[in-house]
């Protein structure tokens, strides 16, 4: 009995040791996971407000970005030619394209004349207009300033003649002179001669900030201008009132502790005072409820145009003290369940790992066959290719072969013949010919840059003499074409560069280059009053490899121009709207000037009329000083 009785004893520690070693590893585990709950609280309720920080700072900067680019659009308008010649047509649609730019944010652009009076509002229908039309806006600050300080003026909140309320920014109309600026009825430069002004409503701009709000953390955004006007807030009814004014204060101070009434009103007070003042304040109210209120400032010009605040509320703090507190109950029926669920992925992961492998090695030799297969083919394409090349050289050589002559013996027929009927049945025959020997060549220089053969022969030559012996082999032709049947009058001026201009390179492939552009230009010129200029102009470059800069030769017609559909592949093979053209005299031309060190483009001309090809290529010297590089 006493030996059964020590036994219990025994076991009785054993429970009770177990029994308080339990206890103490609960409360252990009761406290840090109180400790933990408070520390994932904290950093929740650190994370609302380094995200309300953040959100201020970043609509900040995405409200100066949006409103500080409206600037370089009022300045290119009130320097727009239209407007400063008051042709009313063109302004009124040059305006119409800046709202249709930025419609997302402005409500309208508006143009007002010297004395304040509305001579256009934009995207207004004619009926509306009539009723607008030299309405007086003198007495607007954003007329006022902008006349007065002679630069742009970012206006408060201002409730305009529809009684919406908007923002302005305004930009003065300074006359200007000379150029396209002759036809201005301005006497002196620099004169007022208006504004125009874009206005923005207060709700778009508060649609935008909301748009970039986070919707996890519930934010509410407001303004306020740098005398304290609300200008947007989530109440209405507190927009275009004073924050400090009694009425705003009395709510606030309804809604918030003393303590916390006081904080957010100095924090308000230095925003407003200091030009770069940014933080964040935790505002309590009466209930007990926490908001963190994030402010920064709006800089335009590096002026505090108004301040901008987030208020970002805790719940998200509430909801995670919650979450942590269900799973304290829950905590060891998920780490039993998380355990046997693990034995059973193990069990799982084991058998998958074995498929998984089987069907690894399968895709590899499938994979390996395949990149068998696409080698074989490789090579194969590679003798096709090389096959298809050597049989376009040979066929374009063969084709070229007899056209020489061809063209020679109808040159000589020609010439003997007396007929006029004849003779331009003879010159319809040379005429093709020669396409035809052009397309010959072309083929012929497609294979040779594809084939990285072709030959450049460099030479030092004046630029200027090349031009001008080219012009005068398409004399004879334009004189043909301008007498007689072809009813094609072409007129061709050359404006050389008054000192000669040497370059280094091969003279007949860089001809060929001239002889391209010429004969596009040609090509696309009228039938009445054909131009065709040619300018030859030196630019001078920081680059140490070329001392004596670049030359650059322009081909300019008067012409349909170039369909903007093909301009930029305009240098690819094939590509023309031509029905006359192979699309391959442009190609071979860009590697022809590239190859050179040069470079080559095109772009239609300002007037709408034609279009203007240029080429440059590094000057080797001017007429007395010739510098040659090594091959």
């Amino acid at each position: 009995m006493p030996r059964g009785l020590a036994i219990s004893r025994n076991s009785l520690f054993i429970l009770l040791a177990i029994g308080v070693t339990a206890i103490i590893l609960s409360l252990l585990a009761f406290q840090y996971s109180n400790s933990i709950s408070t520390k994932v609280v904290d950093i929740a309720t650190q994370e609302i407000r380094s995200n309300a920080i953040i959100q201020a700072h970043d609509l900040s900067e995405i409200l100066t970005n949006r409103l500080e680019s409206i600037i370089p659009l009022l300045q290119t308008l009130a320097d727009a030619p239209a407007l400063q010649n008051n042709e009313y047509q063109r302004a009124r649609l040059i305006i119409d394209y800046r709202q249709n730019y930025t419609g997302s944010l402005t409500d309208f652009y508006m143009w007002l004349d010297k004395d304040g009076k509305i001579v256009w509002i934009s995207n207004m229908n004619s009926t509306t207009y009539q009723q607008y039309k030299g309405f007086d806006l003198s007495y607007r600050p954003y007329f006022t300033m902008a006349r007065d300080s002679g630069m742009e003026y970012y206006s408060s909140v201002i409730e305009s003649n529809d009684k919406v309320p908007r923002y302005f920014i305004s930009y003065p109309i300074l006359s200007k002179q000379g150029g396209e600026y002759r036809g201005s009825n301005a006497t002196e430069k620099g004169s007022f001669n208006g504004i125009v002004v874009a206005g923005i409503r207060t709700s778009i701009l508060g649609d935008l900030l909301e748009s970039q709000l986070l919707p996890q953390f519930n934010s509410t955004i407001g303004l306020l201008d740098k005398n304290g006007l609300v200008l947007y807030a989530d109440t209405e009814s507190f927009v275009g009132k004073n924050i400090f004014g009694k009425e705003l204060q009395s709510a606030l101070s309804t809604l918030l502790s003393p303590r916390s009434y006081q904080q957010l009103n100095e924090a308000l007070k230095a925003s407003i005072n200091n030009n770069a003042s940014s933080g964040s304040i935790d505002a309590i109210s009466k209930q007990g409820t926490v908001n963190t209120i994030a402010f920064s400032p709006v800089l335009l010009n590096g002026t505090n145009f108004l301040n901008l605040y987030v208020a970002a509320p805790h719940n998200l703090a509430g909801d995670v003290a919650s979450a942590i507190g269900e799973q304290k109950h829950f905590s060891i029926l998920i780490i039993m369940i998380i355990g046997s669920v693990a034995a059973v992925i193990a069990y799982v992961i084991l058998t998958w790992n074995k498929r998984l492998h089987a069907i690894v090695n399968s895709r590899t030799r499938e994979l390996d066959k395949a990149n068998k297969e696409l080698v074989s083919a490789y090579k194969q394409l590679k003798i096709h290719n090389k096959t298809q090349r050597e049989f376009i050289d040979i066929a374009a050589h063969e084709l070229r072969t007899p056209l020489q002559p061809i063209i020679g013996i109808m040159n000589i027929i020609r010439s003997k013949v007396t007929d006029s009927e004849q003779q331009e049945l003879f010159d319809i025959v040379i005429r093709n010919a020669k396409r035809l020997q052009r397309l010959a060549e072309d083929i012929l220089d497609v294979t040779r840059i594809e084939g990285h053969t072709l030959d450049i022969k460099k030479e030092v030559f004046n630029i200027n003499d090349a031009i001008a012996s080219i012009l005068q082999e398409y004399k004879s032709q334009i004189e043909r074409n301008n007498n007689e049947k072809l009813n094609q009058f072409l007129e061709i001026s050359f404006q050389p560069e008054k000192a000669g201009i040497y370059v280094q390179g091969d003279k007949g492939r860089i001809s060929q280059v001239i002889s391209n552009l010429i004969d596009n230009a040609i090509k696309f010129a009228p039938q009445q009053k054909g131009k065709l200029d040619i300018v030859v102009s030196r630019s001078y470059t920081d680059n140490k490899e070329e001392p004596n800069g670049n030359v650059i030769v322009s081909v300019k017609d008067n012409g349909t121009g170039i369909d903007p559909e093909i301009m930029p592949k305009l240098f690819s093979k094939f590509v023309t709207k031509s029905f006359s053209g192979t699309g391959l005299g442009l190609y071979v031309s860009k590697n022809i000037i590239e190859a050179h060190g040069g470079k080559i483009w095109a772009e239609n001309n300002n007037d709408g009329n034609g279009a203007t090809f240029y080429f440059s290529l590094p000057i080797s010297g001017i007429e007395g000083l010739i510098h040659i590089s090594p091959q």
